[in-house]
């Protein structure tokens, strides 16, 4: 006789395929959707119910905020996109410190939440504040290193090591331990808005004018090779130029639309939804040790208590 749970496991798949067919006849002639984070998440969903359940970190935080904020920190879960030769994924520090437990293939159209050789599923530790009517959820992402290869820095740096007929001290901008963050502000309507650490600041879109700002969420956060910092992935569109007599006398309106994966982006994700969480106001803090002398943990940076900061 089946099972109980067998039988409930395939009710469960059963109803995922149906809505699946039903969204998919529905999205063929809807509007211009994120389908690599509807793929993904219909491809967990199955392979979580055949399983009997996956390990995502859920109730964990239930238990640190509730359901109801447990709930807006899975939905508010960004998906993560790679920028082509980045091999490492976010990794929960207290299993893995090294790309040996880390990395993942560089493929352009994998969607990848497990390490090769560690089997070890990619991480984002949260923390949730609440300030002057606002909600701010901050997913903060751990790689076993960064080095910054902006222009083949790294590139020439090294090769003037091996060529040098004198000591070349050891690139400078590369360090042991890297801790970026991915940020959602919510307000009292709901609206969410997000920026992503990038070096010594935040970013909204790529590009410099964004520097500092928060932009509409999109659900993606795009990661830089080498140094791994972040940006929202939004395409510019210019929609009104006019002079002015100002510093500034060319002056230009834009509008930003959403970039996703599978669409405009071909290139190695993690999608929110095989994305492991754990709340940072649990874990045991004294267990963390910088490799690299200056590097602080997410607790120790003035954003962590004032998630309005602009410092990182």
């Amino acid at each position: 006789m089946r099972s109980e749970h067998g039988q409930a496991t395939i009710d469960w798949t059963a109803t995922v395929l149906v809505v699946a067919l039903a969204l998919g006849a529905l999205l063929a002639v809807g509007p211009r959707v994120d389908g690599r984070s509807f793929g993904a998440f219909l491809a967990h969903e199955i392979a979580c119910a055949i399983r009997g359940g996956c390990d995502d970190g859920d109730s964990a935080l239930a238990r640190a905020y509730g359901e109801r904020d447990a709930a807006l920190v899975r939905a508010h879960a960004p998906g993560i996109v790679y920028e082509p030769g980045t091999f490492t994924l976010p990794i929960d520090w207290r299993s893995c410190r090294s790309h040996r437990c880390s990395d993942a293939p560089d493929d352009r159209d994998l969607d990848s939440h497990y390490a090769t050789r560690s089997g070890l599923q990619a991480t984002a530790f949260t923390r949730v504040v609440r300030r002057g009517g606002e909600t701010f959820i901050q997913y903060w992402l751990y790689y076993p290193d960064s080095t910054t290869t902006a222009g083949n820095a790294a590139g020439v740096w090294n090769t003037a090591q091996k060529l040098s007929p004198v000591d070349v001290p050891d690139y400078p901008g590369a360090h042991k331990d890297d801790w970026e963050s991915f940020q959602v502000r919510i307000d009292s309507a709901g609206r969410a808005r997000v920026r992503a650490s990038s070096h010594h600041w935040y970013q909204g879109c790529k590009q410099r004018r964004c520097r500092n700002t928060w932009t509409p969420a999109t659900g993606w956060t795009r990661v830089s090779r080498g140094s791994h910092a972040g940006h929202i992935p939004l395409r510019s569109q210019i929609t009104d130029i006019r002079l002015e007599l100002s510093r500034k006398p060319i002056q230009a309106d834009r509008r930003y639309e959403a970039q996703y994966p599978g669409l405009d982006i071909r290139e190695r994700t993690s999608s929110a939804a095989g994305l492991r969480l754990v709340p940072l106001e649990t874990i045991d803090r004294s267990r963390y040790r910088p490799l690299d002398d200056g590097i602080k943990p997410p607790w120790e940076k003035e954003v962590y208590r004032e998630p309005e900061s602009d410092g990182t």
